[in-house]
């Protein structure tokens, strides 16, 4: 099954972000750290934030962001509803794209959204179980 990334998928505006960053909560990595704020609509929706500060060469911060994007793409029907935002952190240059979507499929069972990969075909509105 092909998994694609639709438009509605990603958070876009400014206040998007601001919501997760005032109403969300930290999770921190070894590659990247996750913000995770509860959804105002029964939606999954994700944000990458990669700016010069993270490195000044734009060709490294566009891996960085690659790789976030596509283990969001892999693991979004397996992930519950809410708003995430994705901040790498300098060791994710020298990782390969497997690892990190090990590390955000850990980050995301520690949040709580993660949802059994027996169920991985129908995406949950809401995690219960």
């Amino acid at each position: 099954m092909q998994y694609l990334l639709k438009k509605t998928d990603k958070l876009r505006f400014k206040s998007d972000f601001d919501y997760v960053r005032q109403n969300g909560v930290k999770y921190v990595g070894s590659c990247l750290v996750l913000v995770v704020a509860p959804p105002p609509d029964e939606a999954l929706r994700c944000g990458v934030i990669c700016g010069k500060k993270f490195n000044h060469r734009a060709v490294v911060r566009n891996r960085a962001r690659r790789l976030l994007w596509e283990s969001f793409r892999l693991l979004k029907p397996a992930v519950c509803a809410g708003r995430l935002v994705m901040i790498p952190r300098k060791r994710i240059i020298a990782r390969k794209q497997p690892e990190v979507q090990r590390e955000l499929q850990d980050l995301l069972r520690q949040a709580g959204l993660w949802h059994d990969g027996r169920h991985a075909a129908i995406r949950p509105t809401t995690c219960s179980d």
